[in-house]
Order: structure tokens, then sequence, then C-alpha cells
């Protein structure tokens, strides 16, 4: 296993997605917004949820849950973040708002944490 440096640990990307601390931050606001909601091992988007991503031009086709927003286990926080395709096409927003750089062996850095909710509008 790879060795949990502090950068790889803050956030970095997981199959396409965010993850590290900063993935399961942004897993826990999108719940708490009520946006999200967890079905096993996959998450739902609610009407909220799907009007959000629909205004953001996110992947909001959710009909294969284990597709569209998979609960992937994090395995520096031992919690889950958001994996799949809306995973995936929330880190490509992030990044191309400039609310996350893409840096080296997959490590990311979040450029400001109040930038990455504003880029989601979250």
């Amino acid at each position: 296993m790879t060795r949990a440096t502090p950068a790889l640990k803050a956030a970095r990307s997981c199959y396409g997605h965010l993850a590290g601390e900063a993935g399961v931050a942004l897993r826990e606001r999108l719940e708490v917004a009520g946006l999200l909601c967890r079905l096993g091992d996959a998450y739902r988007l609610t009407d909220a949820g799907r009007c959000w991503v629909e205004a953001l031009g996110l992947d909001a086709d959710d009909r294969d849950a284990a597709k569209h927003a998979r609960c992937c286990l994090d395995w520096t926080e031992k919690l889950p973040h958001v994996g799949g395709r809306l995973g995936r096409s929330m880190l490509e927003r992030l990044i191309q708002c400039g609310a996350v750089v893409a840096g080296a062996n997959r490590v990311l850095l979040v450029v400001d944490h109040g930038e990455m909710w504003r880029a989601l509008a979250i």
C-alpha cells in the first residue's frame, strides 16, 4: 500500500474522483446540505440534489446508483467519499474552476475549501 504522506492524505484522486480529507469533507457537506443520501453501497440524489447537479451540468443519470455515485471507502480516512460518474464530474468541475489543482502522483491541492464549495454551489 502507498504510504500516506500529508499531501496524499489531504487530497488526492481516486479513480478520477476526489479522495482524502477533502473528498470525505465534500461527501459530508453534500449529505448535510440534503443533496445526497446513502443507500447501501451507493448514494442517491435527493430531489434537491437532482436540481443541483442539473443546474451545474454534473452527471445526473442515477438510474444505476452503483455506477453513478458509488460509496468509496477512503483508505486514509476510513470513511466514504463519493465515487462513480458523479464523483468524477465534481472533480472535473473543481479542476476547471481552479478550486483544485492536480499535482504529481495523484496528489491534489485544494486551493481553498471555500472556493471548492463555491465552485460546486454548496
